[in-house]
């Protein structure tokens, strides 16, 4: 039953990334971004019931629970704005709790990889967290969007020519 559990929770965190990956490039309408999202939502309510029922196999690791609750909270908070829309600024609250999720899941991804070094634990916070802030600004529209790389789907001013030249 634990490797059956764990598996399924690898599996649901490995697609869960990869639906993720692709909301976060795809352009911000019905369509690809869309069905992405509700992958990633799926996603994210598999590993949190996966984490709890993992949980008594390794009763040590308890606080992964606080961690999967938080990130599950995080995510339906994330799907419920977007369904909704029911405040003003509703998409950068959106915008924080989905990426803030997507941390999450990439978190646990650097721990594997690094065996479990402390800076693995840091790592994708300390990279996504500027992140979250500068695409929430975006959003805001108190800062322009300056790096095409972080979204793809915007295109960049065209150039006039200069007259004369």
């Amino acid at each position: 039953m634990h490797t059956f559990l764990l598996v399924l929770h690898i599996a649901a965190g490995t697609v869960g990334l990869a639906a993720a990956l692709t909301a976060l490039t795809a352009r911000k309408r019905r369509g690809p971004h869309t069905v992405a999202g509700r992958v990633f939502g799926a996603t994210v309510v598999a590993v949190a019931v996966t984490t709890y029922a993992l949980l008594p196999f390794a009763p040590a690791m308890w606080w992964l629970g606080i961690i999967a609750t938080a990130t599950l909270a995080a995510g339906a908070a994330g799907v419920y704005l977007a369904w909704r829309r029911p405040v003003r600024g509703w998409y950068r609250a959106h915008l924080v709790l989905m990426m803030s999720t997507v941390i999450a899941y990439a978190t646990p991804v650097a721990v594997q990889f690094s065996d479990g070094a402390v800076l693995a634990w840091l790592l994708p916070t300390l990279v996504g967290s500027p992140l979250v802030v500068y695409r929430s600004m975006v959003a805001a529209g108190t800062v322009r969007p300056r790096h095409r790389a972080l979204m793809p789907w915007r295109r960049s001013p065209e150039r006039r020519p200069v007259a004369g030249a």
